[in-house]
């Protein structure tokens, strides 16, 4: 069973997903047009994917590795320092550090395993643990 803690999601247990795409509007069109997503600006060159009231994740341009990636995942952890600690010592590496996604929505960072694959974090709580 997992750790729920009051406003957030369950413990480690995917929270967020990401497309990365070349074209930020051609995406909104498609993506509205064939699963009837609505949008709502986050940030420069990103969008928050709403079904419905539901905000679920997002899409962001990447020209650099739009069509390689595929989806970003994000797990809510419940401490992000010692995450991304444990992600070192069993041989993988921190991409991203904690970053503030802003608007009180939280951190974020990212590591990569030791295969080379990119996996994010994500946490609500304000200090380190």
């Amino acid at each position: 069973m997992s750790e729920t803690t009051a406003g957030t999601a369950p413990v480690n247990t995917v929270t967020w997903w990401e497309i990365p795409v070349t074209d930020l509007e051609a995406a909104r069109t498609f993506y509205g047009a064939v699963l009837g997503w609505a949008f709502t600006p986050l940030g420069d060159g990103y969008l928050g994917i709403m079904n419905g009231s539901d905000l679920v994740g997002g899409i962001y341009e990447d020209a650099a590795d739009a069509t390689g990636q595929g989806l970003r995942l994000y797990v809510n952890v419940a401490d992000l320092e010692s995450t991304l600690a444990a992600a070192e010592a069993a041989g993988g590496a921190v991409r991203v550090p904690r970053t503030e996604v802003g608007g009180d929505m939280g951190w974020w960072a990212e590591i990569v395993d030791p295969g080379g694959r990119r996996l994010g974090l994500c946490t609500s709580h304000d200090v380190a643990g």
